[in-house]
């Protein structure tokens, strides 16, 4: 990914982190850090509620981190661009769980392997690690962009999270 952002930013200042060793940025404070679908790869709680607490100790004071994951409903209901038909057992997961998924919009039709959470662990593990939630969205398609949505109307896939430093 890395390589891909470099070639297609080559002004770009971009880091590889690995497995949330934040120390090479340990003098660095930022304004924005955007974490978009990885903590629906993160499987215990308490390694979740270590990385977000070390992402909040990079927040300048008035920083904000934008976390954007999947909604459990994303692992029961059927989309445009996803579909859960072949895992009925996404049904009975519970928070913690391996769920799957497939991508409709490309020629992969392999299962993404996710670890369903809910709203409710989301905002408890924020609270642990000193987050404080500043604004929550669901958003829902319109109906109006022209796309003959499955579910999008009236399910969100996905819950975006605004958090600030306690």
């Amino acid at each position: 990914m890395l390589t891909l952002a470099l070639s297609r930013d080559t002004d770009g200042d971009y880091l590889h982190v690995l497995d949330g060793d934040f120390s090479s940025l340990r003098d660095e404070r930022f304004d924005l850090i955007l974490s978009a679908f990885a903590f629906d790869n993160i499987s215990t709680r308490e390694r979740k509620v270590r990385l977000l607490s070390g992402l909040r100790e990079l927040l300048a004071p008035s920083g904000v981190l934008v976390n954007v994951v999947s909604t459990p409903e994303i692992y029961t209901n059927e989309w445009v661009t996803f579909t859960t038909r072949a895992f009925p057992e996404n049904r009975n997961a519970r928070c913690g769980d391996v769920v799957k998924i497939i991508t409709c919009d490309n020629s992969d039709d392999r299962p993404v392997e996710d670890i369903l959470w809910t709203d409710q662990e989301y905002q408890s593990a924020y609270v642990e690690s000193g987050l404080n939630l500043i604004h929550c969205e669901a958003p829902l398609a319109s109906g109006n962009e022209g796309i003959e949505w499955k579910s999008e109307t009236k399910i969100a896939p996905w819950r975006i999270y605004i958090l600030g430093s306690n």
